[in-house]
């Protein structure tokens, strides 16, 4: 693997004139995206992305809600494919990079930013303890050199992004592993096969982002002391319970808990202590609502995204649309909505609601419901038990 602080001999003049259209850029802006998107994998969604850059500082305009983050971001991930940077994923929400283009990248990150990945050697850099001193991002997937360099703590005092996702391997963090980063903004451990933290995770007092998506672990309850967290990501994880400690995350502005199959239980009076919360993601779980849990959610003011899952049989409370959501996919009785065909156009829609349908609903109920773009009804039929759809339009 050739050093990234320079290009092979054999595309050296084509990589130079790929490195153009990075020099051309016109601003920083532009050439972190860069930089954090060729750390991605191929096919990543925007979504994504976000997560991982949004508490970097990159995105231009201060104290930006996630909203306008994510606008600004699909501004500038345009431009870059625009500029054939990026390319298209499978749709225009996603994006990929070709590999020449990520060779490109990957120098420039490591000459210009004193960024670490995989293309890094072992003994000429990764053991050169002053060069990962200077480190300001260290991205790496799978086990083997963490194995190799890192008994104990990480000394990287200047790090302030650090990926490290697992493909089909495990590794054991250190205890002390996260001692020495008192800079680290953005931690991703997707994947990781453990089912608990380090305790020195605890230490990283300037956490803005954390990620476990498709992560084996359990215990979370170490994060409630990440009290700077602003985004925590969740997704696909084997958690049980939003414990107790979790109430003190009051600064966070987006929390993900989508496809947490095993997730049952969340510890009343802990959404609530939310109070800065913009985005929440709860779909794909098992929770046995109440509504008194769900009446929680009126004290989220700051609350513009919601998608939401409620399997069992519980009307939602008038208070729950006492304000207007800007976006928001809830489905009450999931099970039957899996089982019955919705159009795929459904993409189009920014609010949607489906539930099944009874005498008990009046009109008064329904009118509640001001800014519906989708409302999906179904209705249990006398004759056969099942379920059938009672009207599905745009209202």
């Amino acid at each position: 693997m050739p050093s990234p602080a320079k290009f092979t001999r054999l595309l050296e003049k084509e990589y130079s004139k790929i490195k153009l259209s990075y020099d051309y850029l016109e601003d920083d802006e532009l050439k972190k995206t860069f930089i954090i998107s060729s750390l991605m994998e191929n096919d990543t969604s925007i979504s994504n992305l976000l997560k991982n850059i949004v508490r970097l500082g990159i995105l231009e305009g201060a104290n930006l809600t996630i909203e306008q983050a994510r606008n600004r971001l699909d501004s500038v991930v345009k431009e870059l494919k625009d500029s054939c940077l990026l390319l298209d994923g499978r749709t225009k929400r996603r994006f990929s990079m070709h590999d020449v283009v990520r060779i490109v990248a990957l120098t420039c990150a490591y000459t210009d930013h004193h960024v670490f990945t995989e293309r890094n050697d072992i003994e000429s850099e990764w053991k050169d303890k002053d060069k990962l001193r200077k480190c300001t991002i260290i991205s790496l997937v799978g086990n083997k050199i963490i194995t190799q360099l890192w008994p104990e703590a990480l000394d990287c005092p200047e790090l302030e992004f650090l990926n490290m996702s697992e493909r089909g391997s495990s590794f054991e963090i250190p205890k002390e592993f996260f001692m020495v980063m008192p800079k680290l903004k953005v931690l991703n451990l997707s994947r990781i096969q453990k089912s608990s933290l380090p305790s020195s995770l605890g230490l990283l007092t300037n956490l803005q982002t954390l990620c476990l998506d498709g992560s084996e672990i359990e215990d979370v309850a170490i994060i409630g002391k990440l009290k700077q967290l602003k985004v925590l990501s969740l997704r696909n994880t084997r958690i049980k319970n939003l414990p107790t400690e979790m109430d003190q995350l009051t600064g966070l502005k987006f929390l993900d808990l989508s496809n947490c199959w095993q997730l049952k239980v969340i510890v009343p009076n802990v959404i609530s202590k939310l109070l800065q919360l913009e985005e929440l993601y709860i779909k794909g779980c098992n929770i046995q609502w109440k509504v008194e849990l769900l009446k929680e959610l009126k004290h989220l003011t700051q609350l513009t995204t919601l998608k939401l899952d409620i399997k069992n049989d519980i009307v939602l409370p008038q208070v729950f649309f006492s304000r207007e959501l800007r976006r928001y996919k809830i489905s009450m009785g999931n099970e039957w909505w899996n089982s019955y065909g919705w159009p795929k156009s459904n993409y189009k829609f920014s609010r949607i609601l489906k539930f099944k349908y009874d005498s008990t609903i009046s009109l008064e109920e329904l009118r509640i419901l001001k800014n519906v773009e989708l409302l999906g009804l179904v209705e249990f039929s006398d004759d056969d038990n099942n379920l059938t759809p009672l009207f599905n339009k745009k209202v």
